[in-house]
């Protein structure tokens, strides 16, 4: 090979060199780049009834998938109200059944019975029987008064014994209390009910009838919604007997044992959410044009630094962080910065909270 060609070689391969130089330096990576520390969504679950701790049944740092029950609370009142409930909803849509019908039928009767019972006052025949007896407790503490002044007189004499004058008295006191209310029941009977007794044996009645015409057409409707209201109710507050998850998570907190008293809406474990893994990052001012939602990034941890996981910018702060208010030159612009949150897309579970990510954002074409 002569000097000349070999001089055209050098010269060839240094013209490509300069234009390998000149492309890298003109056509450099400029992708926005950030670094963060991984983070998840906690969600804090609870009871809105609350109660004491029956069983707890998943640990600190447990997988949960949506719908798992984490503890349960005891539920025997909460039981025994929904089955009230649905018993009442049940008679309420059905109705009443011809024996209590029947029994209501015979309540009114025997209601208006009473009722012209007070308004028409007693019978002749029982008045007159009154009178009979007052006649008859009449005559009986006459004669007893008689026996026993007679005992008196004699006792006085020392002919009878003191016991006998004193049982005489007695069956005389005794015959005069009865004569008393013999005489009370006859005025009562001649003067009849009072006008607060009949109003109120007339109120007895009006209610029995009602009761009796609501049995007999039905319950209304809005007292059939207002049933199925209540059971629908009892169903919702019988549901918060458990705490479950509401999406799949570790359980990062639950400091909680069975027998625990635990008040309404009181939280009683923290989950962080396994599908809601994201990474905060922050860009300079100068540089806030170039990120937009829904762009793109690349995502990659110390853990697995030969995976790439899809991210996705899911929000960009609206007030730049970390300078002092007033910013003259653009040298002191650079150093202010919006914070810019990245969903990692990682269906595998690979990526945990507390990890250290590095993150590039594609171009927002």
């Amino acid at each position: 090979m002569t000097r000349k060609r070999i001089l055209i070689i050098v010269a060839v391969a240094a013209v490509v060199a300069a234009t390998a130089v000149y492309a890298n330096w003109f056509h450099r990576d400029n992708a926005l780049m950030g670094s963060g520390t991984v983070e998840a969504r906690d969600v804090r679950v609870g009871s809105k009834i609350g109660g004491r701790i029956d069983k707890v049944l998943v640990r600190e740092g447990d997988a949960v998938q949506s719908g798992q029950i984490l503890l349960t609370f005891d539920d025997k009142e909460l039981q025994a109200s929904l089955e009230q409930s649905r018993a009442n909803a049940q008679k309420a849509q059905r109705g009443y059944r011809r024996e209590e019908i029947a029994e209501a039928r015979a309540a009114v009767a025997q209601a208006k019975a009473d009722y012209e019972l007070r308004k028409n006052g007693y019978r002749k025949e029982d008045i007159d029987a009154a009178q009979a007896d007052l006649e008859r407790a009449k005559a009986d503490e006459i004669r007893t008064r008689l026996d026993f002044e007679r005992y008196d007189a004699l006792a006085k004499k020392d002919l009878v014994s003191k016991q006998q004058r004193d049982t005489a008295e007695a069956n005389w006191k005794m015959a005069l209390a009865q004569r008393e209310m013999a005489q009370h029941k006859y005025d009562e009977m001649r003067g009849g009910y009072r006008p607060e007794e009949i109003a109120s044996a007339e109120a007895r009645y009006q209610q029995a009838l009602a009761s009796l015409d609501k049995m007999e057409h039905g319950n209304r409707r809005e007292d059939i919604e207002q049933a199925k209201a209540a059971y629908a109710y009892d169903q919702a507050r019988f549901r918060e007997r458990q705490v479950v998850a509401p999406s799949a998570a570790i359980v990062e907190v639950l400091d909680v044992r069975p027998g625990d008293l635990i008040a309404p809406n009181t939280p009683v474990a923290t989950l962080l959410e396994k599908d809601q893994i994201y990474v905060r990052i922050y860009i300079p001012e100068t540089e806030y044009g170039r990120i937009k939602l829904g762009q793109k990034a690349e995502v990659r941890v110390d853990s697995f630094p030969n995976t790439v996981f899809d991210g996705e910018v899911e929000q960009i702060n609206q007030q730049a962080e970390f300078l002092p208010r007033n910013v003259q030159t653009r040298e002191e612009r650079v150093h202010q910065v919006f914070g810019v949150k990245i969903r990692i897309n990682d269906p595998a579970g690979r990526v945990l909270p507390g990890m250290a990510a590095d993150v590039k954002l594609k171009s927002a074409s």
